[in-house]
């Protein structure tokens, strides 16, 4: 997981308010000896004093890391598909479904993540943990994110996870191999390296909030399959991540490839697509526009060990036909 401006259709599109119950009792992360274990993040430190076995995953990466690691959560984030879980993290459940936990226009129930009694609790991916990561911290050890909300690299989180749950080795493994995916993808997709992309999601009636920060998730992974995010959307103005673009200036997503999701607003959509102005852009005329569903934009936007693959499978090929369109 834009309720809320920028920060939630871009970063925590997945959340809502709540949450299902239905955890198992216990699960061991299997961890091996080394603790305690203290790790720095942005929001301070975090000592986990012995090897968990009730943890808490408050970001999909989080739990998509846990789980690739062979390690079953006790809660972790309600997805908005479906029964609530992603295709790659089912593939990785056993046991009993988890707790699933959605997060309000302020993030999580503080209250409700301490009655399920955690031992560790994981809120790298957690966009607004530093607004109750003391209090949660002072009672359950709580990670966050090393660089900021949205900005650690799927590596890093990788080896946060893996470090927490004494499995760095394992961690180091898994980073290494999905490394050696991406790597094939730019050998198999040569078209892609250099090409610009411009990655939109529903803003206000008939505008789009355009991803303008190269140290977002999304910007780094597709960088990693080898495009580029062009200084003129870079540029725009303002502090945020991402950008609300009007009509008037929709002249900027006219790149190599146009990625877009409206968040299931059909009405919204409908406002941009049938705009003249968002017509004449080759980018729309040549047919490399890329609408995606809720799946496919997570797989892009919260990129973990389990996701990218993925993202691989579904995503490059529609990267691939989008800049041959507009390359000729």
């Amino acid at each position: 997981m834009l309720a809320v401006g920028a920060a939630l259709a871009l970063g925590l599109s997945a959340c809502g308010g709540g949450g299902d119950t239905g955890a198992p009792k216990d699960t061991s992360a299997g961890a091996a000896p080394g603790y305690p274990i203290t790790i720095t993040h942005k929001l301070g430190t975090t000592t986990i004093k012995s090897a968990p076995k009730r943890i808490v995953a408050l970001g999909e990466t989080d739990q998509d890391v846990l789980l690739a690691l062979g390690i079953q959560p006790i809660a972790m984030v309600k997805a908005n598909i479906g029964d609530g879980v992603t295709p790659w993290a089912k593939s990785k459940l056993t046991g009993a479904m988890p707790t699933l936990l959605t997060a309000g226009d302020n993030g999580f129930d503080v209250e409700q993540i301490l009655k399920l009694e955690p031992d560790l609790i994981l809120a790298n991916y957690d966009y607004y943990i530093d607004k109750y990561w003391k209090k949660l911290n002072d009672i359950v050890p709580t990670t966050a994110y090393e660089a900021g909300p949205a900005e650690d690299s799927w590596q890093q989180l990788t080896r946060q996870v893996g470090k927490a749950v004494g499995k760095s080795a394992e961690a180091d493994k898994l980073v290494s191999d999905v490394e050696g995916k991406i790597t094939g993808v730019k050998k198999s997709n040569p078209e892609l390296t250099g090409k610009k992309f411009a990655f939109g999601v529903t803003g206000q009636t008939g505008t789009i909030m355009v991803l303008k920060s190269t140290t977002d998730t999304a910007t780094k992974l597709l960088g990693e399959f080898g495009m580029v995010l062009p200084p003129v959307i870079q540029q725009l103005p303002g502090e945020s991540f991402a950008v609300e673009v009007s009509a008037e200036k929709y002249e900027v997503l006219d790149q190599d490839v146009l990625i877009t999701y409206y968040n299931e607003n059909k009405q919204h959509q409908n406002d941009v697509e049938q705009n003249a102005l968002f017509k004449k852009l080759k980018v729309v005329s040549k047919g490399a526009n890329i609408v995606v569903d809720l799946t496919q934009f997570y797989s892009i936007r919260t990129p973990s060990p389990l996701g990218i693959p993925y993202a691989i499978d579904v995503m490059v090929p529609k990267l691939s036909e989008a800049v041959k369109k507009t390359a000729t």
